[in-house]
């Protein structure tokens, strides 16, 4: 066996050989071998390939050449694969994983994701790039995930919003608002916070009362408590149950996505957690900072059952990937609100 990089023979018996993760002359680490390359497969002719070459260098930029005409002499039942690894030469797939063999994980993953859009866009089926690059990563004896998730195409649309209230005089009047909403699976939800200054509060119906306080930046819209947030709820809308954001969990877990991350804007969250990627447009901001901690939390409009702590809120956290659905808050507690409805 001689080392990829340095080319020196390992002259060490083999039940020591698989134990060394690095190079003793030059200190390249071994790439790792996650799977055995079945004998009779592609992987086995690559590594045939290879090791007649003297190495895993046949992939590298220099012997890109050296590797086409080694891949011409396959023959059947491989010319098939021979024709799929000959187009991804072409486009210097295996001299690209080639570069990143000693890096770490997240860059050959990167790498695998730049090879796997590079012949997508060359117009070559998933399966095939999916095929090709595993074939190449398991004889460079590395490991990449090739699933892909689905896309996510945002749908944010300008909504009007009608409240209706008892002014002064005691008569219903109605009042009419621009709010951004987005569709995640068969709901809308608001994509902003709310943020009326007006409205009814707990002991008095008319429009006329302030409510709600600013969030920490104002155009983040403004926090109120329980009886503010449902009583100013808007005609055709409602305030989201438990079972609302359950529902929206769901549907997001089930594209392959955190729930946290998914609903997260993509700035101003700075924590443990995974970055936020607002694939829907819900574009969840932090709107209060606990302990050094970034967080955002929701009404919903299901009761606990408890005296101090009778309603539900959900939350989201800089440190967590997913919505926090077991939080419960008293009357007065401060939070944002987002109005949801069923879509037909």
């Amino acid at each position: 066996m001689n080392c990829f990089k340095c080319k020196k023979e390992l002259l060490f018996e083999e039940s020591l050989l698989k134990d060394f993760v690095a190079c003793p002359y030059c200190g390249a680490f071994f790439p790792k071998i996650v799977e055995p390359i079945e004998n009779g497969s592609i992987e086995a002719e690559l590594k045939k390939l290879a090791d007649e070459f003297g190495g895993l260098e046949i992939f590298s930029e220099e012997n890109a050449s050296r590797f086409a005409k080694s891949l011409a002499k396959l023959n059947s039942p491989f010319d098939v694969a021979r024709d799929k690894l000959l187009v991804a030469n072409i486009k210097k797939i295996p001299q690209r994983l080639y570069s990143v063999i000693e890096q770490t994980q997240n860059e050959k993953q990167q790498m695998a994701d730049l090879c796997f859009d590079e012949m997508i866009s060359f117009g070559l089926p998933q399966e095939f790039a999916k095929e090709t690059i595993a074939w190449l990563t398991q004889v460079m004896r590395f490991s990449v995930n090739l699933e892909r998730k689905p896309l996510i195409k945002k749908n944010v649309v300008n909504t009007k919003v009608t409240i209706q209230y008892e002014n002064s005089s005691s008569n219903l009047s109605k009042k009419t608002f621009d709010y951004k909403s987005c569709t995640i699976g068969k709901q809308e939800w608001f994509a902003v916070n709310f943020d009326n200054t007006r409205g009814r509060t707990e002991s008095y119906d008319d429009y006329d009362n302030e409510i709600g306080i600013w969030c920490t930046r104002k155009e983040y819209g403004r926090l109120y408590n329980w009886h503010e947030a449902s009583k100013n709820v808007p005609e055709g809308w409602r305030l989201p149950t438990i079972e609302d954001f359950r529902d929206l969990v769901h549907h997001i877990q089930s594209l392959g996505y955190d729930s946290g991350t998914a609903l997260k804007s993509t700035n101003q969250w700075h924590g443990e957690s995974d970055q936020g990627l607002d694939l829907f447009g819900f574009c969840a901001y932090p709107t209060v900072l606990k302990n050094g901690e970034s967080q955002a939390w929701f009404w919903t409009a299901s009761a606990t059952g408890e005296n101090d702590y009778p309603h539900y809120c959900v939350g989201l956290s800089a440190n967590n990937n997913e919505l926090n659905l077991t939080s419960k808050a008293g009357d007065g507690y401060q939070a944002c609100v987002r109005y949801v409805r069923d879509i037909e």
